[in-house]
């Protein structure tokens, strides 16, 4: 959702574009609330017209009054009871509505955004965003939401008020005014602790996320009390913030509650006063301080809403921090139809974000139909290589075309249609194994979807589980073996149909019965298409067109087995290590 970032000289502009962008669509459901917080205000104000109705019945000796009194009194408790409830139930639906629509933009986007920017937050931090900020965000809408319909029953009561006694009134008005710097004080104090805390929260969301998914080693190498000393460190800076958050917000009902005080203080001895002079009754006393009393109650609350309202807003500002960045990776002009697989780099280079270079002056030629291996020892940028083909980031230097074309001037879409993965790290989502294979081709049907399991020789074990193809797959359990797990992702590669196939290490971490299955279904995969595969195990690219060899970002031998062996390079070195002995 497209919109310009707030002007950071407004102290509201994030709750201003939280409106506009994602509150006023549910403008009706807002009516509905707002009207139940004018018949709540109403409902509350009458209390003190009633009593000054009442006691000046009593003083004139209208006895009456002990029917229409009592009426009143439930009519008004009535009224204010069943709109209270109407306002409750549909403020939380319009914040819930609110957080969720919150939610599903956040994760839209994050889904989108360039691989470079979210490797710099750690996937638990992030995930923090989702509960903690939203659950921020949405306490403060209700708050405010709290906070409007006490000052309706505020301002209602004190126009009733007015009515009895306008002098008196206005001085209360003034009094309750003085709160207004304290709080803004306070506020913007709060606002600036409560950023600090949502990011130490972020932080311990990865501690504990990383230390509990570590465990095995942790445990192995006896590291349970570093994980602790480190956990516990975390969790003492945030018990600090909170610490210091919660005695600023202490410091603002007592405020209000001595400006109350303060208000009956001085409207006590103004009433004795006027009383003395004969200038005010007694039921007119009676109705002030019934309308005190009304007023009062909101009047205190608003302190603590405008201190969570800033506290919101810190939230508010990470959420929109995200929605507000701007990708690099964006839609070239033009829609490639079938890529035939003629792949080039020409004097490609890449850096990381962090400044590391992955690559250097990279200059390749990829014919198509063939397949070309990539080798070299760990960081030497073979990976950066693969992430670059599907724009997963760009070059930083030169280029890389795929049939002439640069991929830059391609759109996402048609460009990784043109690309078909099979990595070490089968990735299965929650969904049936049949949904699992059909993400390869979104479009395809049933029959097509068992026709490629059987090309990946995965057929059999799926037909054995309790409802086949329309199992459920939990990503957590273990619920399938490795090379289950492969041959799943093999499956969903061949009904992808793609004409490049990218490789990544997909035997590595099977036995030797798995890996022969696996390598005959890759096998049959790679026929016809131009086939890039990054492999440790010399012994799985033995048969490769060409073998590139790669050291420090750079190309420092290429050709076939027999040819990189003559050359007594690095790549004899390598094969020399792996198969000593042999």
């Amino acid at each position: 959702m497209a919109s310009p970032k707030p002007s950071s000289d407004s102290q509201f502009g994030a709750y201003y574009r939280l409106w506009r962008d994602w509150l006023a669509s549910n403008w009706k459901l807002m009516t509905f609330t707002f009207a139940m917080m004018i018949f709540v205000a109403f409902g509350s104000a009458g209390y003190s017209k009633l009593i000054q109705e009442v006691m000046h019945a009593f003083e004139t000796g209208d006895y009456s009054v002990m029917w229409w009194g009592p009426l009143g009194v439930v009519a008004l408790t009535t009224i204010k009871g069943g709109a209270d409830f109407f306002r409750e139930i549909s403020s939380n639906q319009f914040v819930t509505r609110m957080e969720a629509d919150l939610q599903t933009h956040m994760f839209r986007q994050l889904v989108g955004t360039d691989l470079a920017r979210l490797q710099t937050e750690a996937p638990a931090g992030l995930a923090a965003r989702f509960s903690s900020d939203i659950a921020m965000v949405g306490g403060a809408v209700r708050s405010i939401l709290g906070g409007l319909s006490g000052l309706l029953i505020m301002i209602v009561t004190f126009a009733v008020m007015l009515t009895i006694d306008w002098p008196l009134t206005l001085t209360m008005i003034l009094i309750f005014g003085l709160a207004v710097l304290p709080v803004n004080l306070i506020g913007s104090r709060l606002k600036k602790i409560s950023r600090r805390t949502q990011a130490e929260v972020a932080t311990m969301t990865s501690e504990v996320t990383e230390g509990l998914s570590g465990i095995r080693m942790a445990r192995t190498y006896r590291l349970e009390e570093p994980l602790a000393e480190n956990a516990q460190n975390v969790f003492e800076r945030l018990f600090g913030l909170k610490n210091k958050q919660n005695r600023w917000s202490a410091r603002v009902s007592p405020l209000m509650e001595a400006l109350a005080g303060i208000a009956v203080a001085i409207m006590l001895f103004v009433v004795g006063w006027r009383m003395s002079a004969g200038t005010i009754s007694i039921a007119d006393f009676t109705g002030l301080l019934t309308g005190l009393g009304v007023a009062s109650g909101p009047a205190r609350r608003l302190g603590g809403t405008y201190a969570q309202t800033q506290q919101g807003a810190a939230a508010l500002d990470r959420v929109f921090m995200l929605f507000d960045v701007e990708n690099t990776i964006l839609d070239g002009p033009e829609t490639l139809d079938r890529a035939t697989g003629d792949i080039r780099f020409e004097a490609v280079g890449f850096a990381y974000p962090d400044g590391h270079v992955a690559l250097r002056d990279f200059t390749l030629a990829v014919p198509r139909g063939t397949r070309t291996a990539f080798v070299g020892r760990s960081g030497a940028g073979k990976s950066t290589v693969f992430n670059l083909l599907p724009r997963l980031y760009d070059p930083t230097a030169g280029r890389i075309l795929l049939d002439g074309h640069d991929l830059r001037d391609l759109t996402l879409a048609s460009l990784r249609d043109q690309i078909a993965v099979v990595s070490q790290d089968s990735v299965l989502l929650s969904a049936t194994v049949a949904e699992n294979i059909g993400f390869g081709r979104r479009s395809a049907s049933r029959a097509e979807i068992e026709a490629a399991a059987r090309a990946a020789a995965a057929d059999g074990f799926i037909s054995a589980l309790p409802k086949g193809y329309d199992t459920p797959v939990i990503p957590s359990a273990a619920q399938f073996s490795g090379g289950e797990r492969q041959r799943l992702s093999i499956a969903r590669a061949i009904l992808r149909d793609a004409p490049i196939l990218l490789l990544d290490e997909p035997t590595s971490a099977l036995d030797a019965e798995s890996e022969a299955a696996i390598r005959a279904a890759l096998a049959r995969l790679a026929v016809g298409r131009t086939t890039l595969i990054i492999a440790h195990r010399l012994a799985t690219i033995l048969d490769a067109d060409r073998i590139v060899v790669m050291d420090h970002g750079r190309i420092v031998e290429q050709g076939t087995h027999a040819e990189l062996l003559t050359l007594e390079g690095l790549y004899a070195d390598l094969y020399a290590l792996q198969f000593a002995g042999a």
